[in-house]
């Protein structure tokens, strides 16, 4: 049912428009409708609608939501190339579309801000050389180099006046800057600030910019008062006219700590202005379908203490109008027992996944012992923020694995006085290393030939080692269990963060190091361990059966049918001037104390419907709050309901998903659902590089082979001069390259990327390796499958092309029939978690990681 307010945004809405959505009054339902109401009433192409969301995940729902109402309504439209992701994921598809043919083509790794900051710390002498540096900043190192970086990238600062500056801190900024950026491009890696900088800069060119404004027709905006200054720049940059819809809440603004501004949507009329020359429109949303009234009316209550007069005004109303003072408690912190005992109550109405703690940190005394007192009461407890990964059992048999095959027992591990925090930390991660070595329990014979069969191997893969590793006993007793239990959960999922640290460790460093072998433990584990960078359970799903633990900002998109909420020692810290501030585009004014009632506004607004204050937090404004409310409730006034958990229907893609499950239901347990990595291998990275260069060629016919960046090519790769050749001799009309076509299968969506389509409609797969004839009835399938994509959104298709460019041979494949219900059957398979069977087939384990594990090598 679309309320009026709704209607109004779908049907009438206005560009440029700002919607001012409060929480629970439907945003995402609106955005859905609003697409529709574009493709299906003004005839915008759903291709050329481009909507950008916080998270990947909320790209994923909008996705599937937005396709799934497509078919609901019974819509034909083009569903190639949709444009929804996140910022950075839509900046990694325009920059690999319009890629340049210089010394960064191949740029093409993002690292994370962890990794970063190892690279960083490993080459920290570096900044120790630049004048200023140890007189100016003497405390977190890493994180001030890191906040410079992004500062001058996140408000698009003009590097020539701070290298130019008389300023010393504006010029000491400029050498930071500059230090770090040489660092990235020697390593031939991009961090999330420079990804959006590029893509700003790709938007910026006056003929690039214009092609792809010419593609666009309507751009939405989600969570708009989180976005910072380049990403305001990028909106508008994306606009050929006016046809920009944000949404957005100025009270829900949590991240102006990383350079967030609310000012974007609260001056988004004046910026309009400026840049588009028109006045923006504002709409509200403002009725809730998750909360009770009473619920809505305190958060109100406690948001409006101190709301600002240019803030925007709001009233919301429950969608269930009933008002029950029940609904919104305080309780004693303190009493866990009494705590234990109304959980308890409440699993009897409703599923422990429906229940969350809400914190500021989880890095707290309280937080720890109430989860430690809760999961002895049988009562499990999901911690999305817990940092416990080097704490766990699998964890350290790896580890003790990698140190007795590559280090000896360490030394230095008495404490002495006057150690520096640098020293301290070294000093922990020594004795952790020790105390592996001297469990006991990781010990046995088995163990002993493993590490013993290493002893004499030279340059060995770390990966090799990892992957051998899972044949031992002690391991394969973890990797067998089923994710039907939040412990087989967290097991499996630190062996899977593990496989993916190994390997970003090996991609970056060269392996000719002497040290590489040793830098792996005491240098990059013991980086992650000192900074409690992995949260181990970030992405395990709220579904499972526990309480969930969060920091407020990880609820941030989420509802909980009971939620509670403590400050504990937070409190508003005043915002410190720092280097660059008088540069920074956000906004200053209040903002520590402003922030601070958001934070907890957003928290109040997760409860559907019990909303209970704990008495600990340390804040006037917290505890003041907590004290006119009541100390009990009449629970059995509030209807609670056991709920099963909605799932968005997934999108599977061909290659990745169907493919390889129909290999093995095994490999696709650890490679898809657990997402195990292995580096990419020499032969991968030349697959990859050639469908990039072939793509490049195509879309560039002139481009001749004999010019510099070519030769410089083909001197250092030798290998890569046939296949390219081959390639430009075919001269292949190219119409577009790496085209995503999606099609709803009503349970899912499948999706496939084409290498290349031709003027004529045909499509072509680019092939690097050899064949028999098992992979060739493979790449037909998959060709089959893309022929089904195309037709399903009205494309009809010519001719299908296998092209095996290394031998310069081209395949047809003729129309046969396809079996849609087979892969439907597979997504089935997939979708009911059908994924503990090992393939019949053992050809097929030939270069399956997993094969030591499952004892086929």
């Amino acid at each position: 049912m679309i309320n009026e307010s709704q209607k109004l945004i779908i049907q009438e809405g206005k560009t440029p428009a700002a919607v001012i959505a409060g929480p629970g009054t439907g945003k995402t339902f609106t955005i859905v409708k609003k697409v529709v109401d574009l493709v299906k009433n003004h005839n915008i192409p759903a291709n050329k609608i481009l909507i950008t969301t916080f998270t990947k995940k909320a790209a994923a729902e909008l996705n599937t939501r937005i396709i799934s109402e497509f078919n609901k309504e019974g819509i034909n439209t083009d569903l190639a190339d949709l444009k929804i992701g996140n910022f950075h994921n839509l900046a990694n598809i325009f920059l690999a579309d319009y890629k340049k043919l210089d010394d960064k083509f191949f740029y093409n790794k993002v690292i994370d801000t962890q990794t970063e900051g190892y690279l960083l710390e490993k080459n920290i002498d570096r900044f120790y050389q630049i004048q200023g540096f140890k007189e100016n900043i003497k405390e977190y190192e890493i994180y001030a180099i890191q906040n410079i970086f992004a500062k001058i990238t996140n408000n698009l600062i003009d590097v020539n006046i701070l290298e130019n500056s008389d300023n010393i801190e504006e010029k000491l900024s400029y050498e930071i800057y500059k230090t770090q950026l040489n660092i990235l491009e020697e390593n031939q890696l991009l961090n999330f600030q420079l990804l959006l900088k590029n893509f700003y800069d790709l938007l910026a060119d006056p003929i690039i910019g214009e092609e792809i404004r010419e593609n666009i027709d309507y751009v939405i905006i989600d969570e708009y008062q989180d976005t910072n200054y380049i990403q305001q720049e990028i909106a508008f940059k994306l606009l050929k006219n006016k046809n920009i819809m944000v949404f957005g809440d100025d009270d829900q603004a949590l991240y102006r700590f990383r350079g967030a501004d609310p000012k974007n949507l609260l001056e988004f009329d004046k910026v309009c202005r400026q840049k588009l020359d028109t006045p923006a429109n504002f709409y509200k949303l403002n009725i809730n379908y998750r909360s009770n009234q009473a619920i809505i009316d305190l958060s109100q209550k406690f948001i409006n203490f101190q709301k600002k007069s240019d803030e925007f005004s709001k009233k919301l109303l429950a969608n269930d109008s009933e008002f029950n003072q029940n609904t919104i408690v305080r309780a004693k912190a303190g009493n866990f027992e009494n705590l234990a005992k109304i959980i308890k109550l409440l699993n009897k109405e409703i599923n422990l996944n429906q229940i969350a703690f809400l914190f500021p940190t989880l890095n707290n005394d309280y937080a720890k012992n109430l989860q430690s007192y809760l999961e002895s009461q049988d009562l499990p407890v999901l911690n999305k923020a817990s940092t416990k990964f080097f704490d766990a059992y699998e964890i350290k048999v790896l580890i003790y694995i990698f140190a007795k095959i590559f280090t000896s027992y360490p030394s230095n591990i008495g404490y002495q006085d006057g150690l520096s925090k640098d020293e301290l930390d070294k000093l922990y991660f020594r004795r952790y290393i020790a105390n592996i070595f001297d469990d006991q329990s990781f010990k046995s014979m088995e163990m002993d030939k493993f590490i013993d069969g290493f002893q004499n191997t030279k340059n060995i893969s770390l990966s090799e080692v990892l992957y051998k590793s899972f044949n031992l006993p002690i391991l394969k007793d973890i990797l067998k269990e089923k994710l039907d239990t939040l412990k087989n959960q967290k097991a499996l999922n630190n062996i899977a963060i593990f496989t993916q640290k190994v390997s970003e460790y090996e991609e970056l460093f060269d392996k000719k190091n002497k040290n590489y072998y040793i830098e792996f433990i005491y240098g990059y584990l013991f980086y992650l361990y000192k900074t409690k960078a992995i949260k181990e359970a970030e992405d395990l799903p709220e579904e499972n059966e526990a309480i969930n633990f969060m920091t407020i900002h990880n609820a941030k998109g989420l509802e909980f049918d009971v939620v509670f909420v403590s400050g504990l020692n937070d409190y508003p810290r005043a915002d410190k001037k720092t280097f660059l501030s008088d540069f920074e585009k956000i906004s200053t004014d209040d903002g520590a104390e402003r922030d601070f009632y958001r934070k907890y506004y957003t928290a109040f607004t997760r409860a559907k419907k019990l909303l209970v204050i704990l008495d600990n937090s340390r804040d006037y404004r917290l505890s003041n709050f907590a004290n006119t409310l009541a100390d009990s409730s009449a629970l059995k006034t509030i209807d609670f309901k056991k709920e099963i958990p909605k799932k968005e229907k997934p999108i599977l893609a061909y290659t990745t998903d169907i493919e390889i499950y129909s290999t093995c239901p095994l490999k696709y347990k650890f490679l898809r659902k657990l997402s195990f990595r292995l580096p990419l291998s020499k032969s991968l990275e030349f697959g990859t590089n050639i469908h990039n260069l072939s793509e490049y060629i195509a879309k560039n016919p002139n481009r001749d082979l004999d010019d510099d960046f070519f030769q410089k090519l083909f001197k250092t790769n030798p290998n890569y001069k046939l296949p390219l050749e081959n390639f430009k001799n075919r001269s292949f009309n190219l119409k577009a390259s790496e085209v995503n076509y999606k099609a709803d299968r009503n349970f899912y969506i499948l999706q496939g990327n084409i290498d290349i389509v031709l003027v004529d409609n045909s499509i072509l797969d680019i092939k690097t390796g050899s064949y028999d004839q098992k992979i060739l009835e493979s790449y037909e399938n998959q060709l089959l499958t893309y022929k089904y994509l195309m037709e399903y959104n009205k494309e009809n298709i010519k001719q299908m092309f296998i092209y095996f460019i290394n031998k310069d041979e081209l395949l047809e494949v003729k129309p046969s029939y396809f079996d849609i219900d087979f892969i439907d059957d597979i997504a089935k398979n997939i979708i009911n978690a059908d994924i503990y069977r090992k393939t019949t087939d053992t050809s097929k384990c030939k270069y399956c990681p997993m094969k030591y594990y499952c004892d086929r090598y």
